[in-house]
């Protein structure tokens, strides 16, 4: 018996494409801003991040389920929606730190350093942190780096966005409807 499903790559992709675009969007905002260090925007960041993942899947769910969705298929899209995101915004932050703005990772860890300190820690552990966070900031590491902090944070955002979006329809008309359609 054939299942006429379609495949998840192509939606996928598609909203992948769109969570990496508004991502951006949020970047390039933020960077125009210069609100980069600002500790509340790591908190819209992460509404942001929720709320265009929660619309991507409950499209996906009305639009390619029927409108039903049971969780750990909607767990599994989610992480897949961010993980095409995250290829996509890897990209973009190479760009970005190569050609956009070069100096950003130079920012970027004298932020940390200045963190270090505030936390305590002495020169000498501070300078051994800094050397190894230096070899963690090219473009290179950093598109990796993207890619599996932004699935990781998919995984985190798709445990719970998956309880708002899961709806599970009746098994018998779900069944049934199944087998009017193995028969046609």
């Amino acid at each position: 018996m054939e299942s006429n499903k379609p495949s998840i790559l192509r939606p996928a992709m598609t909203y992948g494409l769109i969570i990496a675009l508004v991502i951006i969007i949020l970047a390039v905002a933020v960077w125009i801003s210069g609100i980069e260090g600002a500790a509340w925007i790591q908190w819209i960041t992460w509404a942001v991040y929720f709320a265009v993942l929660y619309f991507c899947l409950k499209n996906w769910r009305d639009q390619y389920n029927g409108g039903y969705i049971k969780y750990g298929k909607a767990l599994s899209a989610g992480i897949l929606f961010m993980f095409f995101a995250s290829i996509i915004y890897g990209f973009y932050n190479v760009i970005y730190l190569t050609w956009i703005d070069p100096h950003a990772v130079d920012r970027m860890l004298d932020l940390m350093e200045d963190q270090y300190y505030k936390r305590g820690l002495n020169e000498e552990q501070v300078s051994a942190a800094m050397s190894f966070a230096g070899k963690l900031h090219g473009p290179g590491m950093q598109f990796f780096s993207v890619i599996i902090g932004t699935t990781f944070l998919g995984v985190i955002l798709s445990l719970i966005v998956s309880i708002f979006i899961k709806k599970e329809g009746d098994p018998y008309q779900q069944a049934m409807s199944e087998i009017q359609n193995t028969e046609e």
